[in-house]
């Protein structure tokens, strides 16, 4: 009973400082290393994900073959006001524009007024066109976005092979950046894929692409949460359990068969004068949630908005990670808890550590086919060092052979 009441008061004070340490983030890199671990083994689970029902993304598109009908080519500030008074009352989650929306300057008319219908969209990204870097140390231009552009917080240190930013060729007007939020607009080509960035380096930072910025706000995940892990196994972390799986360069492989709904924005530029959305516009249009990515489109594959559009249905269609309640892991501490107390009452000295770490083990296992099937995992730090402290200590003072 002595064993059993020591045994006691070091596992309660262990778990209360490790809880308190945990909670303070001291633990952090252990638990995110496992989850590394976790997801790079389950990784076909995203990248084969199948497409969602529910259809979260719409494209709307500004067609080429339309062009006669605009203002002017490409839209004038007065079809992209009228366009976005036409989604207005859809009341979408997030605008996305990746095409820079600069006409020149001194700013042209109707630009103040399309900067005020975006103020009703709870959140927008406009795209700023960018160049990449001709060397490898030459110094990127900002053009004074430094502090409206943000960047990542918490990335690992393979960043070598991430694009390197050189410019920021064409930002948005500055009436229209003050409703919003900007994220850097680049694609490549590499053979038949098309690879959408990520991120982008710049003097030692990691400045977040218009799929960043959109993700970012979709999960409402804050850049100082927002992980980034480069190199092998590459993928970005957001909240509620969102992953983006990435290329070791942190680059987006587009799946371009991945079909979205569309909308013609002619049809909502009509809309105060004369209904001319059809039934399948309305259904598409709404919904809660909803993602609205605007821009020219030639009907054809390649496009900013289209590509954009494809990229962030195909990152919502996939699962989850799942963290297990704060209920069920109090419940897996105590089973470790107990699993300790039979390590010093039943099981002799010289085994004590060997079954210690065999029960360290076999709960890593568990945890490991837990995530394969369902994407459920638990930190691992507490649960373990639960298991340790009582082996450590059967080791010491446990059961003698014999007694």
């Amino acid at each position: 009973m002595i064993r059993a009441f020591i045994l006691l008061v070091i596992l309660t004070s262990l778990g209360w400082w490790l809880d308190r340490e945990h909670q303070a983030g001291r633990f952090q890199r252990v638990d995110e290393l496992f989850l590394d671990f976790l997801v790079a083994n389950a990784r076909d689970r995203f990248e084969k994900a199948s497409p969602s029902v529910e259809k979260p993304v719409v494209l709307v598109k500004m067609r080429v073959a339309d062009k006669e009908e605009y203002a002017g080519w490409p839209p004038r500030p007065l079809d992209w006001q009228m366009v976005l008074k036409g989604l207005q009352p859809f009341d979408p989650a997030v605008l996305v524009i990746p095409e820079t929306l600069m006409w020149g300057s001194p700013s042209p008319e109707f630009v103040r007024e399309a900067a005020e219908a975006l103020m009703p969209f709870p959140s927008t990204v406009l795209g700023v066109e960018a160049q990449l870097a001709t060397g490898a140390n030459s110094p990127a231009f900002l053009g004074g976005l430094d502090d409206a552009l943000p960047r990542f917080e918490k990335f690992s240190a393979e960043f070598d092979a991430v694009p390197a930013l050189g410019a920021l060729i064409t930002a948005p007007d500055e009436l229209l950046r003050r409703q919003a939020e900007i994220g850097i607009t680049f694609t490549r080509k590499d053979e038949d894929r098309t690879l959408l960035p990520y991120a982008l380096q710049e003097g030692g930072r990691l400045r977040p692409t218009v799929l960043a910025q959109a993700m970012a706000r979709v999960s409402s995940t804050p850049y100082a949460t927002h992980r980034l892990l480069l190199g092998p196994g590459a993928g970005a972390y957001l909240a509620n359990g969102g992953f983006v799986p990435l290329s070791p360069a942190g680059e987006f492989v587009l799946n371009a068969k991945q079909t979205i709904p569309e909308v013609d924005a002619l049809n909502l530029m009509t809309v105060e004068m004369a209904d001319a959305l059809t039934v399948q516009d309305k259904m598409n249009l709404r919904g809660p949630g909803k993602v609205f990515v605007i821009g020219t489109d030639d009907d054809t594959s390649g496009g900013l908005a289209r590509v954009h559009a494809q990229a962030l249905a195909q990152v919502l269609a996939m699962p989850r990670i799942h963290l297990l309640s704060g209920l069920l892991q109090w419940v897996i501490w105590i089973v470790a808890a107990l699993a300790g107390f039979w390590l010093v009452l039943r099981v002799p000295q010289r085994k004590a550590l060997l079954r210690g770490a065999a029960f360290i083990f076999a709960g890593l296992v568990i945890c490991f086919l837990a995530f394969q099937s369902a994407l459920i995992w638990c930190p691992p730090t507490l649960p373990a060092a639960l298991l340790a402290a009582s082996a450590l200590f059967a080791r010491v003072a446990g059961r003698v052979k014999g007694k």
